[in-house]
C-alpha cells in the first residue's frame, strides 16, 4: 500500500493530529497547556482557565457538535482521538468537555430542531453543559430519582436536587432526569435563559483527583420550564439516559488512554536518565518488565477502545453490551498501567515537584476516578451480566463484518444522531467474542494459538454458566461478566492483529505487542502463562523509538507535537 493510500485509510485520525500540533507539547513551558500549569491549578483547586482557552482556540469543542448542527463531529473514532489529545495534557479539561457532551447527546438524538439549534449555539460559543442525572440518595439507581417535573398548563415545574454532576456551577444548559407523567422524563433546562430563584448552584465538591474540574450540583425550587423543554416522548427518560450512556461511557476510555500515555512517557524518560548501580534504570530487568507490561496494558485497552468507538459509528445496535465492556476494561487497564509507571518512578511518583514538574502524582489521582465515571465497575458488570443473560435466549449468527468493525481509520458516513437511535438490548450476536475461534485459527504463532484456544474455552464455559444462571444476581454471575469482558478485550487484540496490522504498521505490525498483551489478559483470567521476555524487550525498544520520534504510545501511527526536552 502506498503512503498516500495509508494516509487516506487513516483519515479518522486527522483531527487528533491537528489538535496535537495546535496544542503543542505539554512538557513545554511555553505551550498552551502545560503539565506544570496543570499541577499549579490542581494545587489551588482552581479551574485551569488558560488550558480551556487553549482547547477552545484549537477548536476541540467543535467536535462535540454533529456536522449537521454546524460542528465537526463526524465520527466517534475521530472524537476519540481528540479526547486522547486533550487528556495527554490534563484530564480536567477533557472531563469538562466530556460532561458537556454527556448533556448534549440526548439533545442530538431526541431533541427537536429548536432544541438542537440552541444547544449547538451554546457549545460553539464555548459554553458548558451538565447532565442532571445523579442524586445523592439515588446513586446509580435511576428509578430512585426524586427530582420531579410536575405538568402545569404551560409547561412543567421542576423541583429537586442534582449532586455530583460535572459542570454544575458553570453550565449554561442542563439535561435533567425527573419523575413526571406518565413516568420519568428528560428535560432540557436552558440555564443561561432562566432568571430568578428557581435554580440554585451548589458548592464545588472537594475531591482527591480532578481538583480543577467543576464537580458540584444544582437545586431546582419551583423552577418553571416551558412545554418545549421536554426531550423525546413522555415517559421515556430512563430509556434515553440508558441510550446516552452508551456514547459517553464508551468515550471515557479515550480520556484514560491519553492520561496513561503521559504517565508512561514520564516513567520511560525517568528510567532512561536515572542512573542506578552504574547504569540507566532502564537496563534493569524489573524496570523493563514494568514498562513493557504498562505499554501492553495500554495497547490492549486501546484495541478494546478503538473497537467500541468505531462500533458507535458502524454497529450502534451492539453498544448496550460493548459500551459496558469497554467502560469496564479500558479505564481499569489504564489505571493498572499508571500504577506500574508509579513503581518505576518509586518515591518520585509521590512528589509534587521535580520529575515532569510533579505531574505524575496528579495524573495518578486523576486517572483513578475514571473507572467510576458513567457508572462504577460494579454497575458495568451488572450491565454486562444482564445483557448476556438476555442474549442467551436470542443468540443468532454473526452479522457484522470484522473488516468493517476493525477497519480503524477508514472513513465512515457522518454521524446521523436520529437514525439509528440507541437500543436497549444488543441484539442476537456478539461478533467480537463469537468470532474468536476464527481469529485464533488465523494465528501462525503456535504458543499464542494455544493460549487463544484456552481463551475460547473460557468463553464457552462462561456462556454455559450464564445460561444456567441467567436471571440471578450472584457472586458468580458478576465474575462471569468480568471474565466475558476480559475475553472480549483479548478478542479485540486478535481481531486487530488479523484485520488491521498491515495498514497501521509500526508497533501494530510487530507480534511482540500481541504476545505480551494477550498473556497479561490471560493472567487476569487466572490462566497459567509464562512471560515472553523477548517480546517485552521489543516493546521497551518500541517505547524508546516512539518517544524519540515524537509519536503516541499507540497502535495508531499518530505524530505528536514536537516534544520539548530539557
Amino acid at each position: 500500500m502506498t503512503t498516500s493510500a495509508v494516509a487516506s485509510s487513516l483519515a479518522a485520525y486527522d483531527a487528533a493530529a491537528e489538535v496535537e500540533q495546535r496544542l503543542g507539547c505539554p512538557f513545554d513551558p511555553d505551550a498552551g497547556i502545560t503539565l506544570a500549569a496543570g499541577v499549579q491549578a490542581d494545587e489551588l483547586e482552581a479551574v485551569p482557565t488558560a488550558a480551556f482557552e487553549a482547547v477552545w482556540s484549537a477548536g476541540c469543542h467543535e467536535y462535540l457538535v454533529p456536522v449537521d448542527e454546524g460542528g465537526r463531529l463526524a465520527s466517534f473514532e475521530s472524537l476519540l482521538g481528540v479526547l486522547r489529545a486533550m487528556s495527554r495534557r490534563d484530564l480536567a479539561i477533557s472531563v469538562g468537555l466530556g460532561s458537556t457532551f454527556l448533556a448534549a447527546v440526548p439533545v442530538w438524538v431526541w431533541g427537536r430542531p429548536q432544541q438542537r439549534r440552541r444547544v449547538a449555539e451554546l457549545i460553539l460559543a464555548r459554553a458548558f453543559g451538565t447532565a442532571g442525572i445523579s442524586e445523592e440518595a439515588a446513586g446509580s439507581d435511576l428509578l430512585a430519582t426524586a427530582t420531579t417535573a410536575a405538568p402545569v398548563a404551560d409547561g412543567f415545574v421542576l423541583n429537586g436536587r442534582k449532586w455530583l454532576v460535572g459542570n454544575g456551577r458553570r453550565a449554561s444548559f442542563a439535561t435533567v432526569l425527573a419523575a413526571s407523567e406518565p413516568s420519568f422524563g428528560l428535560f432540557l433546562a436552558d440555564l443561561a435563559a432562566l432568571d430568578g430563584p428557581g435554580v440554585r448552584r451548589l458548592p464545588k465538591v472537594r475531591t482527591v483527583g480532578l481538583r480543577g474540574h467543576d464537580l458540584s450540583g444544582f437545586e431546582f425550587r419551583d423552577c418553571h420550564l416551558d412545554a418545549s423543554a421536554a426531550l423525546g416522548n413522555p415517559g421515556r427518560g430512563i430509556e434515553m439516559v440508558s441510550g446516552m450512556l452508551q456514547f459517553t461511557r464508551t468515550m471515557v476510555g479515550g480520556m484514560t488512554l491519553g492520561a496513561a500515555d503521559t504517565a508512561l512517557r514520564i516513567a520511560l524518560r525517568h528510567a532512561r536518565g536515572r542512573i542506578l548501580y552504574g547504569q540507566p534504570a532502564l537496563a534493569l530487568p524489573p524496570v523493563r518488565a514494568l514498562l513493557a507490561g504498562a505499554f501492553a496494558d495500554l495497547l490492549a485497552a486501546e484495541a478494546t477502545q478503538l473497537a467500541a468507538a468505531r462500533a458507535l459509528d458502524v454497529a450502534l445496535h451492539r453498544m448496550p453490551l460493548w459500551s459496558a465492556v469497554a467502560k469496564y476494561v479500558v479505564p481499569d487497564f489504564c489505571v493498572d498501567a499508571v500504577s506500574a509507571c508509579g513503581e518505576v518512578l518509586s518515591a518520585r511518583a509521590y512528589l509534587r515537584e521535580n520529575v515532569a514538574d510533579g505531574a505524575f502524582q496528579k495524573i495518578a489521582r486523576d486517572a483513578a476516578i475514571t473507572p467510576v465515571f458513567e457508572g462504577t465497575k460494579l454497575v458495568q458488570l451488572e450491565s454486562i451480566r444482564a445483557q448476556l443473560a438476555s442474549g442467551v435466549r436470542r443468540r443468532g449468527p454473526a452479522e457484522l463484518p470484522l473488516d468493517l468493525l476493525f477497519g480503524f481509520g477508514e472513513p465512515v458516513t457522518a454521524w446521523a444522531p436520529r437514525a439509528p437511535r440507541p437500543s436497549i438490548v444488543y441484539g442476537r450476536a456478539d461478533e467480537v467474542v463469537d468470532l474468536l475461534d476464527a481469529a485464533v485459527e488465523r494465528l501462525d504463532d503456535d504458543g499464542l494459538a494455544a493460549l487463544g484456544r484456552q481463551l475460547v474455552a473460557v468463553r464457552d464455559e462462561t456462556r454455559a454458566a450464564i445460561g444456567h444462571q441467567a436471571a440471578h444476581r450472584t457472586h458468580s454471575g458478576y465474575d462471569h461478566a468480568r471474565r466475558h469482558a476480559l475475553v472480549h478485550a483479548a478478542a479485540c487484540c486478535l481481531h486487530l492483529w488479523n484485520e488491521r496490522r498491515g495498514v497501521l504498521g509500526g508497533v501494530a505490525a510487530d507480534p511482540a505487542w500481541l504476545a505480551v498483551a494477550v498473556r497479561r489478559i490471560a493472567q487476569r483470567l487466572g490462566l497459567p502463562v509464562d512471560p515472553d521476555r523477548e517480546a517485552e524487550d521489543r516493546l521497551v525498544t518500541h517505547l524508546q523509538e516512539l518517544d524519540d520520534d515524537d509519536r503516541a504510545f499507540s497502535l495508531v501511527p499518530l505524530r505528536l507535537a514536537p516534544q520539548y526536552r530539557r
